[in-house]
């Protein structure tokens, strides 16, 4: 995500709602980690509500499976938390190029969510933390879409 994405991110999480402005000034850490705990939700209930065998639905060539998507956003939950901790760590696809039925993609996912939660909880580095979100939610977009043409509601709507 580049800077000007992240800042946009940033400015819509730390202005919240106008309610939330009228009680006082917001606090940033807890404000990320709502907006974390939000989207997160909604791809690991969207996780959930799809069938196993609809784990390798693909909606067009060129494009991951649910399965892949799912497991991309558990990559990414790694390395976005990870550097929010302040660990150095490469990139690493190793979830999604495992692969795996949904049983072990949804643990996998669930794993890498727990790990998140305590880099949202602790003082890591923002920018990583705001990166997460952004990126979880481009990808929610895309679990939206692929919900849709299965025939099911997101959990978000």
């Amino acid at each position: 995500m580049g800077r000007f994405h992240a800042g946009i991110v940033a400015t819509t999480l730390l202005a919240g709602t106008a309610a939330a402005q009228q009680a006082g000034p917001a606090d940033p850490a807890a404000e990320l980690r709502r907006g974390f705990e939000e989207v997160a939700g909604w791809v690991s209930r969207s996780a959930d509500l799809v069938p196993a065998d609809q784990y390798g639905y693909r909606p067009t060539e060129g494009v991951r499976t649910f399965g892949q998507l799912i497991a991309h956003i558990a990559d990414s939950y790694v390395w976005y938390c990870a550097q929010a901790s302040g660990r150095n760590v490469e990139w690493s696809d190793a979830i999604e190029k495992a692969g795996g039925d949904k049983a072990a993609l949804v643990q996998k996912l669930k794993d890498a969510t727990g790990a998140c939660n305590t880099a949202y909880a602790g003082s890591g580095r923002l920018s990583p933390l705001i990166g997460n979100i952004g990126h979880t939610n481009l990808h929610y977009g895309n679990i939206i879409t692929y919900l849709r043409m299965m025939g099911m509601v997101p959990p978000s709507s």
